[in-house]
């Protein structure tokens, strides 16, 4: 007889996949990970160098001359007897004028040839000489500068010997009628060109004296005929001149404990040094160089770019983005000790012991983050508002509540945020030069926070 058998099934208990568990473990582990750096600011860092603070300071000045427009009385063909530039006395010979022209075409004869004295040829060989002493091929354009002075020169020499010539050309032609010769009215500097702003007063310099829309110049030695009335030459009666530029109130405030000021002329780049005031008109700020010397080296300009020389600071530069502002304890320099096993520097202050039930004194360590003459800066986190210090010297106790404030940056070096007291220099636009070298402050190389508003002071930075 076949025996009935029965089979149970159990059920197949579920083994634990340890790898699998580690895996989640750490598949959630990254992605909270991942999650907490992307949801938090990321801080970009600074390292600390040092050099100069470049500062750019380059502004165009309008030039202020002593400088009188003189007008001729009749029409006429005009001969000039200076070159622009010279300076002439009073009562000299500056121009003549010929309403014909027929005079003026006697005295330009040279079929009869022209006599130069030994004076006069000894002043030109002497001019050569000079130019090819101090000529150099880097600077092939003082030819053409040594070409139009020796033109200039020559020309000089046959204007003295056409006027020596000109009463007798008057006397023998009878056209003394349509000739005329004009002398200087006083000692000055000659110029030939007019223009827009003839007789500016540094006064009356705005920013629309700037406008170059509204600004015309024009050169009156053409040898067209001239009107009456009409403009025929410019005499500079001073030696002494100015330039006008409009500033910056930054720039205005940096120059206001200065007497004198070092500046480059942009245009041959010649530096000078003179004195010069600012001053205020409306809302702008104006610099005034006042100067006596080289009005002839600039006559045919009237605007002028310069760039103004301030002294360098040198130190430790970082950027305007990294400085905050900090609040600290201020205890007096006296109540700061040394205690602890390891003598460090600290404060004692008052504790109140819940076992003897009384005030008892407690050394804590702490950081000074600046001190002058009467106070240490303490950290904040590390007392208490109202908390007593005491003396190790005297009896005296000190009540914490005042409060001030320093100026620094985040150090990152260790991978948290630590505050560091700077001294600025000097500054721009977006860098600070700070003083190097500062008790608990930073040194080259140092790594800063980029942007102070994102850290969090003693955070994990990385």
């Amino acid at each position: 007889m076949q025996e009935n058998s029965k089979v149970v099934k159990f059920k197949k208990r579920r083994s634990i996949n340890i790898g699998v568990i580690i895996f989640i473990i750490i598949l959630i582990y990254t992605v909270l990970n991942v999650y907490f750096y992307l949801s938090k600011p990321q801080i970009s860092i600074y390292e600390v160098s040092e050099q100069p603070l470049s500062q750019e300071n380059i502004v165009q000045g309008v030039i202020i001359r002593e400088e009188k427009m003189v007008t001729t009385d009749r029409s006429g063909y005009v001969n000039y007897y200076f070159r622009e530039g010279a300076r002439v006395a009073k009562d000299a010979t500056i121009y003549s004028i010929d309403e014909s022209k027929k005079i003026y075409e006697k005295l330009t004869d040279t079929t009869g040839g022209i006599k130069f004295s030994k004076m006069d040829a000894a002043s030109i060989r002497k001019d050569i000489a000079k130019f090819k002493y101090t000529y150099q091929d880097s600077n092939y354009s003082d030819v053409y500068n040594f070409k139009d002075e020796i033109s200039a020169s020559i020309r000089n020499i046959l204007d003295v010997n056409l006027l020596s010539n000109m009463q007798e050309i008057i006397n023998s032609t009878g056209l003394s009628s349509n000739f005329g010769v004009v002398k200087a009215p006083e000692t000055g500097i000659i110029s030939y060109y007019s223009d827009t702003l003839d007789g500016l007063l540094a006064d009356n310099v705005s920013e629309t004296t700037f406008n170059m829309e509204q600004y015309e110049r024009k050169n009156l030695r053409t040898g067209e005929i001239i009107e009456n009335n009409q403009n025929v030459y410019k005499l500079l009666t001073e030696d002494h001149w100015n330039i006008v530029a409009p500033i910056s109130a930054e720039l205005a405030s940096q120059l206001q404990d200065r007497k004198t000021i070092t500046f480059t002329i942009m245009l041959d780049q010649f530096q000078m040094r003179a004195p010069f005031t600012v001053y205020q008109k409306g809302e702008s700020w104006f610099l005034n160089i006042a100067l006596d010397k080289y009005v002839t080296r600039y006559l045919r300009e009237r605007f002028l770019e310069i760039e103004i020389q301030l002294k360098a600071e040198s130190g430790l530069k970082i950027p305007k983005s990294a400085i905050t502002e900090k609040e600290f304890y201020m205890v007096p320099i006296e109540y700061f000790t040394n205690g602890g096993d390891s003598g460090e520097l600290g404060l004692v202050r008052e504790v109140y012991n819940e076992t003897t039930k009384a005030l008892e004194p407690q050394f804590t360590a702490c950081e000074i983050y600046y001190e002058d003459e009467t106070y240490g800066y303490v950290d904040k986190e590390t007392f208490g508002i109202n908390d007593y210090i005491l003396s190790d010297k005297t009896t005296d106790r000190f009540r914490i509540s005042l409060v001030g404030k320093l100026e620094g940056v985040y150090n990152v070096n260790k991978g948290y945020a630590v505050f560091r007291r700077i001294e600025r220099l000097s500054e721009n636009d977006e860098y600070v030069i700070i003083k190097k070298g500062t008790k608990r402050g930073l040194s080259v190389y140092d790594h800063i926070a980029l942007d102070a508003t994102n850290v969090i002071e003693s955070a994990v930075i990385y």
